[in-house]
């Protein structure tokens, strides 16, 4: 019994020093959830060569206040290059500007979608400011990491959206290293959710678990 008490005494500290945990209460806001969904459908129209999609991933984008903002890489790791030839041609966008105008080079002279593409242009209007985003790729068998900052008491989102190709993971570390969330499952949809105890910077970790690249959408909120 003295030996039991002994390990729980001693595993109290490390606890302490994680700055959060996970809450699996959390429910994901819409927005989210609607990112998502459009970045389902633009990998589906690119993959299908189909306007429709793409015009309604454009919309959905907007909706959810999509605005794009190259984050650079904080470092590369296990860089190996990737085999172009096993690579199946997989596309990802939540640009709107980019969506629309693939739709309506696929479109040709069709009325009906050139009128749906107008529509998005000017009925839908896109949030100024708000959450960040990184359209990038991570190599095979790689791993990008990013440094990002977030408040303390204010729900955390990162969100990753790859190309279809191969399976991503999603990792999330505190300052002192511990690991906050992780999304480990065999897609490379991934999203992770926390709430910071204090501000500071958090290392965000996108896991390749594949033999060729993907190109992947990396979402903060």
């Amino acid at each position: 019994m003295k030996k039991i008490l002994l390990v729980i005494v001693l595993m109290l500290p490390m606890a302490l020093i994680a700055q959060e945990e996970k809450d699996t209460t959390i429910v994901i806001p819409q927005a989210e959830n609607t990112l998502r969904m459009a970045a389902e459908l633009s990998k589906y129209g690119y993959a299908k060569k189909d306007a429709l999609s793409l015009i309604q991933a454009a919309r959905l984008s907007k909706q959810a206040g999509f605005t794009l903002e190259d984050r650079a890489k904080d470092e590369v790791e296990e860089m190996r290059p990737a085999p172009e030839a096993d690579k199946a041609g997989g596309q990802v966008s939540l640009d709107p500007a980019k969506l629309l105008a693939d739709a309506k080079a696929l479109a040709g002279t069709d009325g009906v979608l050139l009128a749906l593409i107008d529509d998005v242009n000017s009925n839908v209007r896109g949030a100024v400011g708000g959450a960040k985003y990184s359209n990038t790729r991570v190599e095979a068998r790689s791993t990008d990491s990013y440094n990002i900052r977030f408040r303390a008491n204010e729900l955390a989102i990162v969100t990753v959206v790859g190309d279809g190709d191969t399976d991503l993971d999603l990792y999330v570390y505190d300052n002192n290293g511990n690991l906050i969330d992780s999304d480990t499952d065999y897609t490379d949809n991934c999203v992770c959710t926390w709430t910071p105890r204090w501000t500071g910077n958090f290392r965000i970790r996108v896991v390749n678990r594949g033999n060729v690249y993907n190109q992947y959408i990396l979402r903060t909120n």
